[in-house]
């Protein structure tokens, strides 16, 4: 089974909706990630890490399809560095709703929004709650490395601080899949030194939230340690978080459905 959508006819996109199947939306952003990595890495790992678990998900006898991803996002907070192209939140949430609402009413009923980037996750998380109380429809979202936190945490070998943005994670998750567009020679770990209310860490944060931009957090644009990683560590990485993503996918695939989204509320 072809996981990619795009790859699908109409009438055999017909076929497929028919046998109940998962569609995921991978979404993610185009943004600096530090001297060392591309603008693509979000929009790249969302759609690497979906169209993976949606692979390993069929072979255990689920059927899931992946959308292209949605490359640009919510990044007002990298701005001052050249290359950033970002999304307010309003049109952001506009643009992954019509997704889901397209999808629902072509058929599909199991829609999840695979998000790749930290400051997408509170709009994503809002839309859910708009698609389904004033469209009726029922999608789930989370982030790909929300399936697999306790094996992040023991895969790491930096202290806190160390996983946050074109970091120990990003960095070998990105020369695992994409080594040529990694330059680890400009590579440069960069701890954030402000009270601990604050979060620093992808799994450790602090109680409390304020807007930042990333110059005045980072010069270089990173925070974390990128110097820690290596493609072999990004390998075992991507295995684990596809792993956990494709095991939701089967548990998904037999979730009973409350309704049925193919309604008149949910076209574009």
């Amino acid at each position: 089974m072809r996981t990619r959508l795009a790859e699908y006819s109409w009438p055999e996109i017909a076929e497929l909706v028919a046998t109940d199947p998962i569609a995921i939306i991978p979404v993610g952003a185009f943004e600096q990630h530090g001297h060392h990595l591309p603008v693509m890495v979000d929009f790249h790992m969302a759609g690497s890490v979906a169209e993976a678990a949606a692979a390993a998900a069929n072979a255990r006898g689920a059927r899931v399809v992946a959308t292209p991803p949605v490359w640009t996002g919510y990044s007002p907070h990298h701005r001052d560095f050249p290359g950033t192209i970002t999304l307010d939140d309003t049109t952001l949430s506009a643009l992954v709703g019509h997704v889901a609402r397209s999808l629902a009413a072509g058929g599909f009923r199991r829609i999840v929004i695979l998000n790749g980037h930290g400051g997408n996750a509170n709009i994503l998380r809002n839309l859910t709650q708009t698609l389904f109380y004033e469209h009726s429809l029922r999608v789930h979202c989370a982030s790909y490395w929300d399936f697999a936190l306790p094996a992040l945490a023991e895969w790491r070998q930096s202290p806190v601080g160390g996983i946050m943005h074109a970091c120990e994670m990003e960095t070998a998750l990105m020369l695992a899949t994409r080594p040529d567009l990694v330059q680890m020679d400009r590579a440069k770990d960069v701890y954030l030194d402000r009270s601990a209310y604050f979060g620093a860490d992808l799994l450790s944060g602090g109680p409390l939230s304020a807007a930042a931009t990333f110059r005045e957090l980072s010069e270089t644009g990173v925070i974390g340690a990128p110097t820690l990683a290596t493609a072999e560590r990004g390998k075992l990485l991507m295995e684990k978080l596809t792993d956990a993503v494709a095991t939701f996918l089967c548990d998904f695939a037999n979730w009973p459905l409350r309704q049925s989204n193919a309604t008149d509320e949910s076209r574009p």
